[in-house]
């Protein structure tokens, strides 16, 4: 993302986000490595035919992006590449999930961006949500008002961008219910339903009835 939002520093995150994602999402979208992914990897660079660059970059109905986390922000510069990343301060708010650094614009420059370097008609977000405390209160509830902020923010971020334009199709909250969140196995909670995963009782928390509202305004409410 643009440290500031200036069309220089802009359009420094244009060139950054087409080089670090040249590896996958940018050799599906142009059938191509660009030349700086290919003198980074160096000896381990990917080995290709001209025919399986055309078989990978078939034309696609829509393109899913997983957001989260800013990787970094960045400035521009005078020198080779153009762009420089920025590192996080230490003190870079996060969400209970440590690596989820808290920054809702994320949501809106990776759409936008993506669909102008890429030329994409129809952006879906296939994921996007975060870890909570979600600490049981003596009356059975989940008040997690933390993740109720998360969504909040990131979704007002989401409604700028599609009145700007940006062609995001549609919205997947990562979880419906708590879930084995890969290497944290049970002890991150990322759904807006509280699973006990002794019992498998499931109770909704109050990001729950947050979000039926949303689905129910297909807007963040006032």
């Amino acid at each position: 993302m643009p440290a500031i939002n200036t069309p220089e520093h802009i359009r420094a995150t244009e060139i950054a986000t087409r080089e670090l994602n040249a590896g996958f999402l940018g050799v599906l979208l142009e059938g191509k490595y660009t030349e700086g992914f290919l003198q980074y990897a160096g000896a381990d660079a990917p080995k290709f035919t001209a025919e399986e660059l055309k078989i990978i970059s078939q034309p696609n109905d829509f393109v899913g992006l997983n957001i989260y986390a800013p990787h970094c922000y960045v400035l521009a510069t005078d020198n080779a590449p153009g762009w420089k990343p920025l590192p996080m301060p230490a003190s870079f708010p996060h969400m209970n999930s440590d690596w989820l650094r808290i920054a809702p614009e994320t949501i809106y420059w990776a759409p936008r961006i993506a669909a102008k370097l890429w030329n994409i008609k129809s952006i879906y977000i296939s994921e996007n949500g975060t870890s909570g405390e979600d600490k049981v209160h003596p009356d059975g509830q989940i008040y997690d008002l933390d993740r109720i902020m998360f969504l909040r923010n990131y979704l007002a971020q989401l409604q700028r961008a599609t009145a700007d334009g940006v062609p995001v199709h549609g919205y997947f909250l990562w979880s419906l219910m708590d879930n084995f969140e890969w290497i944290f196995g049970y002890a991150k909670r990322f759904g807006l339903y509280r699973v006990n995963f002794e019992t498998q009782a499931r109770v909704p928390k109050l990001s729950a009835a947050f979000y039926r509202d949303v689905i129910a305004r297909n807007a963040i409410g006032v």
